[in-house]
């Protein structure tokens, strides 16, 4: 019975561990959107296969004249305020005043309607999240904000006062509650 106790206390020990390092991380996460923005959740199957849509996918700064034909990157929508596009380029051409880029989705049949100046290029593809554009939104909602961020804090702060307690009451106080966070 006894190396059952000590099993489960180990195990209740690690798993408000993963749940730490899973609230830092999401903490990372948010934050890295909120100041940074490199994740760009993708909405739309215009890049299929390469990109599908919920994948999210981390754009890097790009210098125009670094940039080549087939790179994907990720720019202005001329159409929509606010709105990004990331596609492939399929041709570039210097007007004498910049770079003038044509784009076009993989899964798309022929270019987009409007090319794209260099000035209008937000960066390069770097890194492709399979999915994950999924758990960024779920995320960025309250209920997500909630369990992914505030939760594991919460259990990491009970964890932090029962070992407090623990320690202050000395080694014949709470013998419970010592089996489960371990203290013996």
């Amino acid at each position: 019975m006894r190396s059952l106790d000590r099993i489960l206390s180990k195990t209740l020990f690690m798993a408000v561990i993963l749940l730490i390092v899973f609230a830092i991380v999401s903490n990372f996460v948010i934050i890295a959107q909120a100041l940074f923005s490199p994740l760009s959740i993708v909405k739309g199957d215009s890049m299929n296969p390469t990109i599908n849509d919920d994948d999210a996918v981390v754009i890097t700064s790009a210098d125009p004249s670094q940039l080549d034909i087939g790179d994907v990157v990720a720019f202005k929508d001329p159409e929509v305020s606010g709105e990004t596009i990331i596609h492939r380029i399929v041709g570039m051409e210097d007007s004498g005043s910049g770079l003038i880029i044509e784009t076009k989705g993989d899964a798309n049949a022929s270019s987009d309607p409007y090319p794209t100046s260099e000035s209008g290029i937000i960066g390069k593809v770097s890194v492709v999240l399979p999915r994950a554009g999924l758990f960024l939104t779920f995320l960025r909602t309250p209920p997500g904000f909630i369990i992914c961020v505030i939760c594991p804090f919460c259990l990491l702060l009970l964890y932090l006062i029962a070992h407090w307690y623990l320690e202050k009451t000395g080694p014949g106080g709470g013998l419970f509650a010592r089996e489960i966070i371990g203290l013996r």
